[in-house]
């Protein structure tokens, strides 16, 4: 149930990944932030009154903001790379940050087989090799394109969700709901600051809000799936399974943008897949 689970996250988060740099080549990168984020506060604040969760302690609630500030650098550090540079690239790199809660995971004493270990580094490599793609040679594309950006920014994005990852299934001991309640107020009010400081756009057309929705609505339902994962398995195992949103992105392309898979991509995909088997097993 948790490797199901934890793959649900990856779903979730990979469909969020493919929607939201689309959006925002299309609407204010800020405005499409804002507009998913504040439907996940809401989402997160029913889940709240409906569960009827009493108040945690104050350091459960310190550390859901701090999840919710990793979040948030995760988020921006994401769409900012995307933007600088391609989505293939961001992708694999962010998702590096799935490797964080290994760390912690095994210094905290969770056990890790051989069989899941050969699994884990099969996951992660077919992470990397699936998400690649040749850069475009059209010179236009090239020029639009700053690599040595989107790098950086994917880098932060992948401290970010590494924080989230670890940070999340502590806070959520005291309260699941809190815990995403905590974490999205955190990140609606980071997406505000980083609107203001620098000088980004929040309006977009109240027609497309629904639409702008959906990538935070996603991220919120990949984290409630998360946090259920790390309550029924081993950190170590769930926080890589649920870093393998790329692979769902790419697919996401090949199938809408019917971009063509080359063979390092498919070479990737099967190493994902003997990975999951491996860690199932």
């Amino acid at each position: 149930m948790a490797i199901l689970l934890a793959l649900g996250t990856s779903i979730s988060y990979g469909l969020a990944n493919f929607l939201g740099p689309v959006y925002a080549r299309r609407f204010p990168l800020a405005a499409v932030l804002l507009a998913g984020q504040v439907a996940a506060l809401i989402l997160a604040l029913t889940g709240l009154l409906v569960s009827g969760e009493s108040l945690p302690g104050g350091d459960a609630i310190l550390i859901g903001m701090l999840a919710g500030a990793g979040n948030a650098m995760g988020l921006i550090g994401f769409l900012l790379a995307a933007d600088a540079g391609p989505v293939s690239l961001a992708a694999p790199i962010g998702a590096t940050g799935g490797a964080l809660p290994v760390v912690y995971g095994l210094a905290q004493g969770d056990p890790l087989g051989a069989l899941e270990a050969a699994g884990l580094v099969l996951a992660l490599i077919g992470v990397v090799l699936a998400s690649r793609r040749p850069i475009d040679p059209d010179p236009e594309v090239a020029a639009g394109e700053n690599l040595r950006a989107c790098v950086g920014f994917a880098l932060m994005s992948a401290l970010g969700f590494g924080l989230l990852l670890i940070l999340l299934p502590e806070a959520s001991d005291d309260g699941r709901w809190w815990a995403l309640v905590d974490a999205r107020l955190v990140i609606v009010f980071a997406v505000l600051g980083f609107a203001a400081a620098t000088g980004r756009s929040l309006r977009a057309p109240r027609a497309r809000l629904p639409q702008l929705a959906v990538p935070g609505v996603l991220l919120l339902t990949g984290t409630l799936l998360y946090t259920l994962a790390t309550e029924r398995g081993s950190l170590s195992v769930v926080a890589v399974l649920a870093s393998l949103n790329p692979a769902v992105t790419v697919a996401l392309a090949v199938v809408v943008l019917s971009e063509r898979l080359a063979r390092i991509q498919t070479i990737g995909i099967a190493c994902i897949i003997a990975g999951v088997v491996c860690v199932a097993a």
